[in-house]
């Protein structure tokens, strides 16, 4: 099927109380991987391209891979830019045809942010596009821990390595948070449909064992009433009972992301670990085969590694069996039907 929006699949989900995987593809095996897997179980997937792998691959092609896989597809489909941090990404991306646009103004003070975002979803939502959006920060693992630094962490035991995330970085990363009055300020005056909020997540981080702030989510949801969206899953907790095998020690208001797809998780983004798994898959590939000569015998078996790490996310966010007729395109970004779009006043 043509592709689809992300303003279909997400008010769907939120409504029915499942979250939506946005897979990062970097190639055109990663790309097939991710809407196969969506597709052998029955589940409405995004794919997503970062201004890195637009770099890298180009922005005819992102847009002409996605559209292609959408088409032979019996699920929904969206494309979905990652992190576009400019004005003229954004207008490039939707020109080119996707389908779901972000801007990631983060770095900026609160009012330029709110300023540049409602420019932006200004012009998407004259062409019937959604708007995603950034407020606080979601950290990089590698602006907070030096090579060598995470190196010798990830040599120790887990429990170990959580005590010393904890320590070396758990302040940083909660004064970065995203707070519920600013939040609703943000969505008020900008008028975006989806909001990533920063609730303890922090890119590039392994092993599915740092909790997220459900008590902050749940604000943040409650005060917006719009799809929050994941950044950084991949390092995530998954469930609390993982706690305790992990030796992860929860704080007050923290919980996992099962929980958090309870209280506004509805749009979950997944880069690292996909990434990794194809990395591993092709390089154990390689050890098998040295010598070969055929780059299709390394990039098959990691293409099927990602089609099988995709699926283990689909079930956990609970979306498959929910490939079918998405809601009206139509629909608004308020789940009450309530919010009117800028420029439809």
């Amino acid at each position: 099927m043509p592709l689809a929006t992300s303003r279909e699949v997400l008010l769907k989900a939120r409504a029915e109380g499942y979250a939506v995987g946005a897979f990062n593809l970097n190639n055109m095996e990663m790309a097939q991987a991710i809407v196969q897997a969506a597709t052998e179980l029955n589940s409405p997937v995004i794919v997503q391209a970062s201004q890195g792998a637009i770099k890298y691959a180009g922005l005819e092609m992102i847009t002409a891979m996605a559209r292609v896989l959408a088409d032979g597809a019996p699920v929904p489909v969206v494309l979905h830019l990652d992190h576009g941090t400019d004005y003229k990404q954004n207008v490039k991306c939707l020109r080119a045809g996707f389908t779901s646009l972000m801007f990631d103004g983060h770095d900026l003070p609160l009012e330029q942010n709110i300023a540049m975002t409602a420019n932006i979803v200004d012009i998407a939502h004259s062409v019937g596009l959604p708007v995603e959006a950034e407020i606080g920060s979601v950290l990089t693992i590698e602006n907070l821990l030096t090579d060598a630094e995470m190196a010798e962490i990830r040599a120790l035991e887990i429990p170990k390595q959580f005590e010393i995330l904890r320590k070396k970085i758990g302040r940083t990363v909660e004064e970065h948070i995203a707070k519920p009055e600013e939040a609703k300020r943000f969505v008020d005056e900008t008028g975006v449909d989806f909001l990533a909020a920063a609730v303890g997540s922090v890119h590039g981080l392994w092993l599915d064992i740092w909790p997220l702030r459900i008590d902050r989510l749940k604000e943040i949801f409650e005060a917006t009433q719009i799809p929050i969206v994941s950044h950084g899953s991949s390092g995530v907790l998954i469930d609390q009972s993982h706690a305790i095998e992990k030796g992860v020690e929860l704080l007050p208001g923290e919980g996992s992301l099962k929980d958090a797809i309870k209280v506004g998780y509805t749009k979950i983004n997944v880069a690292t670990a996909l990434s990794m798994e194809f990395n591993r898959a092709m390089l154990e590939a390689a050890g098998k085969r040295p010598g070969e000569k055929d780059p299709r015998k390394l990039l098959g078996p990691a293409r099927d590694a990602v089609v099988a790490k995709t699926k283990e996310y689909i079930r956990l966010f609970e979306s498959d069996g929910k490939g079918g007729s998405p809601a009206a395109s139509g629909s608004t970004g308020s789940l009450g039907g309530g919010t009117v779009a800028r420029g439809e006043e």
